[in-house]
């Protein structure tokens, strides 16, 4: 049986005049996030999945191209 993922959104970037939510995923009961996901608030759309650390405003430029 898999642990339950719980995802929270921990932060809001602005890259280039775009809000992007970063909500981290919790496995268990840890109390440290084991990855990372970005999403534009805009439309909702997932830009990155399990990004291994939090994602700095130059990480998500890098992404979005």
């Amino acid at each position: 049986m898999q642990p339950t993922v719980r995802t929270r959104a921990i932060a809001v970037v602005t890259v280039d005049g775009e809000n992007y939510e970063i909500d981290g995923c919790y496995q268990g009961k840890q109390r440290k996030a084991s990855w990372f996901n970005v999403i534009k608030t805009s439309d909702r759309k997932i830009q990155a999945e399990h990004l291994d650390e939090f994602p700095s405003p130059e990480k998500i430029r890098e992404i979005l191209n």
